[in-house]
């Protein structure tokens, strides 16, 4: 009776991704238990060692190996530590590594400022928690590392792009924290942010108004509006501002703001007087910009302030001082800038691109009064 020749099957390995194993099964027929065997994989200069193991329980082995990149090759094992002259050669079969990607998002063609600009994609396979880096390229070649995240269950992830300034930026996202063999990178994508006014619109509640409005007012919760808007600031950066207006004032306003925006006049702050109780010198010594706010005429307390209708606005309370009836000059942290000689950002002038928008929307600016008023317009 003939003896059986030796053999050596080779199983047909799962698919994996690179830098995952990639995992070899077989057996030895004669059952032998600590043979040698080797791993090799079919390379264009040759065949190529990739890994060893010793015959276990009947026969069977198990070898993995790990490539660095994706694959897609040949693959045998034989017995003995050397691929030619070896007594047992196994079947060939095609390993298969898959491409591990960072894919981003292709971004719109361009965002308005400040609406939550994010870089948005997943990573292939699906990896819950990686963390991955935002980088922007900077002129000089170098990638600056701008923010970070962990990529959630389904291994997708979003990245803020600072959006408080007009900017075009090469952007790309690269995983962290893994050895430096598995770092992936995506391709570049590339982000531009305009600035825009982005007026928003919203109903008034009472709730909202607390402090500024009060039964008897001339104007209620429900013919006020909540004007939202981008603008610049002193740090020439663009920042979010709110103003109550009345609802027949807001296309103004809109019209107003837009031309500002355009001419970046800076505004220190813009938010409701309610942030600080309703009180008018409050509010201008936080150097404050607004409209509405039912009250009395500040130093004149027999009087109701235009600003109670809701069409009024101050702006820049700090660099455009208010002469009061009573003689005294609001706020009081505005003072040098009683000297109107001395330009200064934010300030106020016949020339400005605000005192013009405003005047052709029929305003009248307070500057022209005898008792100057620097921060004031109001309807004529």
């Amino acid at each position: 009776m003939t003896a059986e020749a030796l053999a050596i099957s080779l199983d047909q390995p799962a698919t994996s991704w690179e830098d995952r194993p990639l995992t070899f099964t077989g057996k030895l027929n004669n059952g032998a238990v600590g043979w040698y065997l080797s791993l090799w994989q079919a390379l264009p200069s040759g065949w190529t060692l990739r890994g060893a193991t010793k015959s276990t329980t009947g026969g069977a082995y198990k070898i993995t190996y790990t490539p660095t990149g994706p694959i897609r090759t040949t693959f045998r094992v034989v017995v003995g530590p050397k691929f030619y002259g070896t007594p047992a050669m196994s079947p060939a079969r095609i390993g298969t590594a898959q491409d591990r990607r960072i894919v981003v998002t292709k971004p719109a063609a361009s965002y308005v400022a400040l609406t939550g600009v994010a870089v948005t994609g997943t990573t292939v396979p699906a990896q819950a928690g990686l963390e991955v880096v935002l980088q922007d390229l900077l002129g000089s070649g170098a990638w600056r590392w701008l923010t970070s995240v962990k990529t959630d269950a389904k291994g997708n992830f979003r990245l803020r792009v600072p959006d408080n300034f007009p900017s075009s930026r090469s952007v790309r996202v690269v995983s962290r924290g893994v050895p430096t063999t598995a770092v992936e990178v995506s391709g570049t994508a590339y982000v531009v942010i305009k600035a825009g006014l982005n007026p928003k619109v919203y109903a008034v509640a009472a709730s909202m108004v607390p402090k500024t409005y009060r039964a008897g007012c001339p104007v209620g919760p429900s013919s006020l509006r909540l004007l939202t808007m981008n603008h610049w600031g002193f740090d020439g950066l663009l920042h979010k501002g709110e103003l109550i207006v009345r609802d027949a004032a807001v296309q103004k306003m809109i019209t107003v703001w837009t031309a500002n925006l355009n001419a970046k006049f800076p505004i220190r702050r813009m938010t409701r007087v309610d942030v600080f109780g309703g009180s008018d010198i409050r509010a201008m010594e936080a150097d404050n910009t607004s409209v509405f706010n039912c009250r009395q005429v500040t130093g004149d307390p027999y009087s109701l302030s235009p600003h109670s209708y809701g069409h009024a606005i101050d702006i820049n309370t700090v660099e455009n001082p208010y002469l009061a009836a009573n003689g005294v000059w609001y706020p009081s942290n505005g003072l040098s800038y009683r000297n109107r000689s001395v330009v200064r950002p934010g300030m106020l002038f016949a020339g400005s691109t605000l005192t013009k928008a405003l005047e052709a929307q029929g305003y009248f600016w307070g500057a022209r009064w005898s008792k100057p008023d620097y921060q004031h317009y109001q309807p004529k």
